[in-house]
């Protein structure tokens, strides 16, 4: 059988269901996964339609390379972190989180919560590669059933203090968020109104990825029904998009800042992506701000590993309670309603403005784009006195800040621009696409 190598990310592994992944294929990763860490086991997946096939292809895979199975059903992203944090199992967890639905993958974690990633997906890949090695009939694993789901909630019940009161508008997107927060803040006092908060594995509305663009209804429904706060939720429900009272999308650097001013003085882990508005806040309370790459998972170690007390990526996760379950999204939403309560007033007053921002994507080859952007971490480094190099380059400067980073998963290098005044936006776009441009040029010659 051959495998589908494009399957295999830095984060975790995704495919398209029935076509790069299938449930031989992930048979094969269950017992890979196996032969890399042998140990009990936690299967549990989203609401898609493939999940419970390839939940239970994986788990077959996990038993036969000699690993027991714990089968716990349907639920968010959160119960399998907390299964990892706080029952000490390893977990995979089958999703394809914010992707299309004929898509699907899995995360897995070790027990404590350590996402298994980058080098040891490499591994898992490289066992497949060199054949993995199933268990004799007499050690092969079990499966039993256990129901984490209500525990999870439970967990939940008991995290922060909340005295309820507020208007949420909520949106799951038809995704696994559905199965645990409208009754969850119902619980807590809250007063929930629902929108796609029944489960779809079709996600028929507006698709399990949360943007501005594509819940833009979130803002006439939070101004209509006099909602204090809106928030929407992707897939898995790990990621979350804030909307205040008036009905206007929080950047996740504007969620960052009202949780901040609720908590006062902080430490944050935030990408390298992240604005500017992030340190200006947490200098202003005397905290600092931990740069950390592009990518949940190192938001996630990092934010840990520091003992932050709040965590910010740029895609919309957040780290909050001291990473007491990682990067839920569950949790991220009673983090920010806390911080609602506690301030005391409508969200808008503690809005920040965003200053304005670019995007760019450059198309490069993917043998090339490495070197290029190697190039402007040397020429950068010399021209200027702020220069963070973890992830690609970035450059704060008088006028702004722009980060250029090669792409890990296209031919092409991602420029990220920040400007502190509207005019300064195209200088700064004009003179990083001229160096980009030379050093490509200066390759042709």
């Amino acid at each position: 059988m051959a495998l589908p190598t494009n399957i295999f990310r830095a984060y975790d592994i995704r495919g398209v269901f029935g076509k790069d992944l299938t449930p031989d294929v992930v048979a094969l990763i269950g017992a890979a996964l196996s032969n890399l860490e042998r140990g009990d086991y936690c299967v549990c997946h989203d609401v898609r339609f493939s999940s419970p096939i390839l939940a239970r292809a994986l788990a077959s895979g996990l038993m036969g390379a000699g690993s027991n199975v714990v089968d716990s059903g349907v639920g968010p992203i959160g119960m399998a972190i907390y299964a990892s944090k706080h029952l000490g199992y390893h977990v995979a967890y089958i999703t394809a989180s914010h992707l299309p639905p004929e898509w699907n993958g899995i995360k897995m974690f070790r027990p404590g919560g350590e996402p298994i990633c980058l080098g040891d997906i490499e591994r898992i890949r490289s066992l497949l590669e060199s054949g993995v090695m199933w268990a004799g009939l007499s050690g092969y694993g079990s499966l039993r059933a256990r129901e984490i789901l209500p525990e999870y909630i439970k967990f939940l019940h008991k995290v922060g203090g909340h005295s309820g009161g507020l208007r949420v508008l909520v949106d799951c997107g038809n995704g696994s968020a559905s199965l645990v927060v409208p009754r969850l803040l119902r619980d807590l006092g809250y007063e929930v109104i629902t929108v796609n908060c029944d489960v779809d594995p079709r996600f028929p509305v507006r698709g399990s990825e949360p943007t501005p663009e594509n819940t833009a209804y979130m803002s006439a429904l939070i101004r209509d029904l006099k909602a204090d706060i809106g928030v929407s939720f992707d897939g898995d429900g790990d990621r979350v998009i804030f909307f205040d009272e008036t009905g206007s999308p929080l950047a996740p650097e504007q969620a960052a800042v009202v949780m901040l001013r609720a908590m006062g003085r902080a430490n944050v882990a935030a990408n390298v992506e992240c604005s500017s508005v992030v340190d200006r806040v947490v200098a202003e309370m005397g905290g600092r701000v931990i740069r950390v790459p592009v990518g949940r998972i190192f938001m996630i170690l990092d934010a840990v590993k520091s003992g932050a007390e709040l965590g910010v990526e740029s895609s919309g996760h957040f780290v909050t309670y001291n990473g007491v379950n990682l990067d839920d999204g569950v949790l991220s939403l009673l983090f920010m309603l806390e911080a609602v309560e506690k301030l005391g007033g409508p969200v808008s007053r503690y809005r920040v403005a965003m200053p304005p921002t670019k995007k760019l994507k450059v198309d490069v080859p993917d043998e090339e784009k490495f070197r290029i952007v190697e190039a402007l971490k040397n020429k950068y480094s010399a021209e200027y006195d702020k220069v963070t190099t973890i992830d690609g380059v970035r450059v704060d400067t008088d006028k702004g800040w722009f980060l250029v980073r090669a792409s890990n998963t296209e031919p092409v290098i991602r420029v990220t621009i920040e400007a502190y005044k509207p005019e300064d936006l195209g200088l700064i776009e004009r003179k990083v696409l001229r160096d980009i441009e030379e050093l490509i040029k200066g390759k042709d010659k």
